[in-house]
């Protein structure tokens, strides 16, 4: 992978935040409360994915995923997970939080699980395989990959590539964790969002920090829900920390 590597190895980072005990505090329930503003897509990319793309298949409401991450190891436990199709401790809790009562609703998130791509995300160029639609996608997301690029370009670039396979009018939404010790992570804050959203001809419709205090590992994860420009021009509603605000630009 193009950037610095994640906090554990694919089977601890699995058993640490996914296993049984849901960690509240952590700015879970809050991605999830996003997700569950973006409405119901036929098509979604998760890019980046790692093992985790089922938690938040339960906040999305999509019938065919495609999952994209560099590491096979990754991608093997998340096909093994949705094949066995029983949700951990972990899973019981989101699909509590986001009102999923019916017992097939985790089955059918998993049954949406349609490919497996492995591609490196971080490289500034949209994942190559004969599996992706050529017309793109209804809705991309990622969730802790760009939070893993060197520096503003980097992160710039990623998410312009990213979103290259998201259709116009398209929907996008994702978080990445601040870490407690940055390293050669780049520094995560409002303004690096909204420009990578505007190369990436992305409309913010919500762009949000928690703080965490639970994890010594990461202090706060930024969340956010958007969606692809119709033509050159955008006008947008952000919300902003329970701000709303009404904002005009050129594409």
């Amino acid at each position: 992978m193009t950037g610095p590597r994640t906090i554990a190895d694919p089977q601890e980072y699995w058993d640490r935040y996914y296993a049984e005990q849901f960690h509240f505090g952590l700015g879970t329930e809050d991605i999830l409360a996003a997700l569950m503003q973006v409405p119901p897509v036929s098509t979604w990319m998760d890019v980046g994915c790692g093992s985790e793309s089922m938690l938040w298949a339960i906040g999305l409401r999509a019938q065919r995923l495609v999952a994209v991450d560099a590491d096979p190891q990754r991608l093997a436990i998340l096909r093994e997970f949705t094949c066995a199709a029983h949700p951990r401790g972990m899973h019981r809790t989101a699909l509590a939080l986001c009102g999923r009562s019916n017992p097939e609703d985790f089955p059918v998130r998993c049954r949406s699980l349609a490919a497996i791509v492995v591609a490196d995300c971080l490289t500034g160029r949209p994942p190559s395989d004969p599996s992706l639609p050529p017309a793109g996608f209804e809705l991309v997301t990622q969730f802790g990959l760009l939070g893993l690029c060197r520096d503003a370009e980097h992160f710039t670039d990623s998410f312009t590539a990213a979103h290259q396979l998201l259709e116009p009018g398209g929907w996008a939404a994702g978080a990445n964790w601040v870490a407690h010790d940055p390293g050669q992570r780049v520094e995560l804050t409002e303004q690096l969002y909204r420009v990578a959203a505007a190369h990436a001809a992305i409309d913010l419709l919500l762009i949000h920090q928690v703080r965490i205090t639970a994890d010594p590992d990461f202090t706060a994860v930024w969340t956010y829900v958007g969606r692809k420009h119709r033509d050159g021009h955008r006008r947008s509603r952000h919300v902003t920390d329970g701000d709303t605000h009404d904002a005009t630009a050129a594409g």
